[in-house]
């Protein structure tokens, strides 16, 4: 099964919540400084690439996570994505979660100064504030979110 976080941008909440999924960032704990740089770097490199599914890793029970960014387009992309396994008789099982209401509005004000490239600086504080804000709030969705796929996939 493939599990696929679609946020506004790919590279903030979604990205956060696939991380988290996929045992790179530990629940219980704030990653150290150079993680979150680092997804900061992510998020100001490949911030504004819609549609591009992002290979996060596999979780505990080897489905694969993605991250993925939809703009405002969540229900379109899961729909085609559902219809092209069909079309194409994929045996593969999708499994979509919106995180954009998650999200809030912070990262798209963040992605919107940063392809612009004006006050990177600023933006990184600002993505440090909101990382540390919501990170706990994450891990608790992504909680939730195992369990209902556990649900999901019973026959």
């Amino acid at each position: 099964m493939k599990v696929i976080y679609c946020g506004y941008r790919a590279t903030y909440g979604a990205y956060l919540m696939a991380a988290l999924h996929a045992g790179i960032y530990k629940g219980s704990q704030l990653p150290s400084k150079q993680f979150i740089e680092a997804h900061f770097d992510m998020c100001r490199l490949y911030g504004e690439q819609y549609g591009n599914l992002i290979y996060v890793g596999l979780d505990e029970g080897l489905n694969e996570i993605y991250a993925m960014g939809c703009n405002r387009f969540f229900s379109v992309i899961e729909k085609a994505q559902a219809c092209v396994t069909k079309i194409f008789k994929i045996d593969e099982e999708l499994y979509h979660i919106d995180v954009t209401p998650l999200e809030g509005f912070l990262p798209r004000f963040m992605g919107f100064l940063l392809a612009r490239r004006v006050y990177t600086r600023l933006c990184q504080k600002l993505f440090f504030w909101w990382f540390k804000h919501k990170y706990g709030f994450f891990a608790k969705a992504v909680q939730r979110q195992k369990r209902e796929l556990e649900k999901f996939r019973l026959p």
